[in-house]
């Protein structure tokens, strides 16, 4: 669950309570972004990601397995949108938008596809 408490006008409280019914991560990081820019642009063969927004509100454009498009709005304190492997996604941020991620692994250079034509023909003999 994510929700965001106000408590005043200068502050409030992001809170993300009973992960464990979501996912169970072992790894977390957030995108800052100093300007307009895309973050991603890969996929991952085993992790599961859970986006949220810290600040701000951003889309990011996925290409699932059985190769569907769709562009999701994250907005603060509203949906921690679950990202299963074998997703291509791109983050589209703005400038001082904050994006967390949730990650269910630790980090391994060798779970990332970061060539998209590799993606394809991953995806297209998965459907076979």
């Amino acid at each position: 669950m994510l929700k965001i408490i106000k408590k005043n006008l200068n502050s409030h409280i992001l809170i993300l309570d009973k992960l464990d019914k979501k996912i169970k991560f072992k790894r977390i990081f957030f995108l800052v972004a100093n300007k307009k820019i895309q973050r991603g642009d890969h996929a991952h063969k085993k992790c599961v990601q859970a986006f949220f927004s810290v600040k701000g509100s951003f889309f990011i454009e996925c290409i699932f397995f059985n190769g569907k498009k769709r562009k999701i709005l994250i907005k603060p304190g509203k949906n921690l949108q679950i990202i299963q492997p074998f997703t291509w996604v791109k983050v589209n941020l703005r400038k001082n938008d904050v994006c967390g991620v949730l990650c269910d692994r630790y980090y391994e250079e060798k779970d990332y596809i970061r060539d998209f034509q590799l993606f394809n023909k991953i995806i297209n003999n998965k459907k076979i």
